[in-house]
């Protein structure tokens, strides 16, 4: 079987497969999974001051840039990252009631990487990094809602989290996108996750609340005591190999 990965913002299929590099390796040796890798649908350019933090061109997003909403904002408000008092706290304050995204820059990346998974009947989990995260979490819930209401066969059985923030929330009746958070609706990822944080992330609380959408019986949460990075010395390697094998092990219990 095989796991669809998702790069991060600003980053791209070949930067992901090489940050990954170790990792896939170190599962593949313990688990017969193959990884798919794909560029995000929009070519960009990197914030002012950001270029160097980010590596060399080409640059990717997911969803779409147009300039105005929170998503295309937060990357740049790591230097002055609001603290609530508990992980949905923060998501609040850091957006701060703004146009999370639009509606139609949301379902056309949902659209697009539904395409990918319908043309490749292999692929029953994911992987995402931060915005990857993000799309992953989404794709997911939307992919639920997808199957009750339209009759569309579920696939992802599993997913992998490196840090990330929780899953958005679609409203086509009041053309609106939001923050799926665990204080405000009783929605939950209903696949076994695992979620990879590192305790000095400065982002930490985007990974824990979408943690806390994720069901408690099935959610790993692993953190390899770093920042908002990809962990890469061998112990925590072949250690986190371990969790995701037992993950993946999990979802082909999910009966799809």
């Amino acid at each position: 079987m095989t796991i669809l990965c998702l790069h991060g913002s600003y980053g791209s299929a070949g930067k992901f497969k090489i940050q990954l590099g170790t990792l896939v390796e170190a599962v593949q040796k313990t688990d017969s999974v193959q990884f798919k890798w794909i560029d995000g649908g929009h070519n960009i350019t990197p914030p002012d001051n950001f270029a160097n933090y980010f590596g060399t061109p080409p640059y990717y997003r997911f969803f779409a840039f147009d300039g105005v909403s929170a998503l295309d904002t937060i990357v740049t408000k790591i230097r002055d990252f609001p603290t609530g008092m508990t992980a949905e706290d923060t998501i609040r304050k850091l957006i701060n009631e703004e146009a999370l995204a639009k509606l139609d820059t949301i379902q056309s990346t949902l659209d697009r990487i539904f395409k990918i998974i319908d043309e490749d009947p292999s692929i029953d989990g994911l992987i995402g990094y931060s915005e990857g995260a993000t799309l992953a979490a989404t794709l997911i819930m939307e992919e639920r809602r997808r199957s009750e209401e339209e009759g569309r066969p579920r696939r992802i059985n599993h997913a992998v989290f490196l840090a990330g923030w929780p899953p958005l929330r679609l409203s086509p009746s009041t053309n609106s996108v939001g923050c799926v958070l665990a204080d405000e609706c009783e929605d939950l990822i209903d696949v076994p996750t695992c979620h990879i944080i590192g305790c000095k992330d400065p982002y930490i609380h985007g990974a824990m609340a979408l943690f806390g959408v994720c069901d408690d019986d099935t959610a790993v949460l692993f953190d390899h005591g770093s920042g908002h990075t990809v962990p890469r010395d061998a112990q925590t390697i072949q250690e986190l190999a371990e969790v995701i094998k037992g993950v993946r092990q999990q979802g082909k219990k999910c009966g799809w």
